[in-house]
């Protein structure tokens, strides 16, 4: 096999890894059932990729480039934290349509070679935010890109486990993008008059986790049947 032949032998394969995966999770990608379904042979499958591993890696890398990569543009009149947050989106709002993407994502990444993913994220979001960090500070950049891609990827495995839903990880990261762009220093250095009434800041718990100090009583209405708070849950604490 060869010329276009192999092309569509090889896009085949990958769209047939997708759709098992969308249809019936990455634990149910086996290359015989792979095979079939793309018409193809064990042979040829081998001859494109030297594992399963790899195989869905190649197929989540190319599920990535065609969902979350494909409209990575620069808007040269968008502030900072605009335009850095419009490429978070484009990467995360497709997984709210397939979350079985983002799970095989989270787990392709933890396998050999995973770290494809890594350069093909860089890859594709720098360019795109090349123009928002123009002239800036290089530790200033550093210091957001440290932030931001760590927090991104400790988001990713609360998607996959269940505590957040995409729409309550883009208010969170939107949140914490507006922080680290903002002049704080009055946040951070303000103190109550002397001799007012003063203690430590009463926080939502519900932001960081769904087991934290209150969350989770049985009377709580927008706790799941388990106890949990339900990803997304509006709670005001007290």
């Amino acid at each position: 096999m060869n010329g276009s032949g192999e092309v569509d032998a090889a896009a085949r394969i990958l769209d047939s890894v997708v759709e098992i995966i969308e249809s019936d999770g990455y634990d149910a990608v086996q290359l015989r059932t792979v095979a079939k379904r793309a018409r193809v042979s064990l042979t040829t499958i081998y001859a494109l990729h030297s594992s399963r591993d790899e195989l869905i890696l190649a197929a989540v890398e190319a599920w990535m480039a065609a969902h979350s990569y494909v409209e990575l543009t620069q808007h040269p009149q968008e502030e900072l934290a605009d335009g850095l947050m419009r490429l978070i989106r484009c990467v995360f709002q497709p997984w709210e349509q397939s979350p079985q993407m983002a799970r095989a994502f989270f787990r392709a990444r933890a396998t050999p070679g995973g770290h494809r993913l890594d350069r093909q994220g860089f890859e594709a979001v720098l360019p795109a935010a090349g123009h928002l960090l123009a002239g800036l500070d290089r530790d200033y950049v550093t210091d957001i890109a440290l932030v931001m891609i760590n927090l991104c990827y400790a988001m990713v495995g609360r998607l996959v486990d269940g505590t957040a839903d995409v729409p309550t990880i883009l208010s969170s990261l939107e949140r914490v993008m507006h922080r680290l762009t903002s002049d704080n220093t009055r946040l951070a250095t303000q103190r109550p008059a002397a001799g007012a009434q003063s203690g430590t800041p009463t926080l939502d718990f519900s932001l960081f986790s769904l087991f934290g100090p209150g969350i989770g009583e049985p009377s709580d209405p927008g706790a799941n049947k388990d106890g949990r708070a339900a990803p997304g849950t509006d709670r005001t604490t007290p």
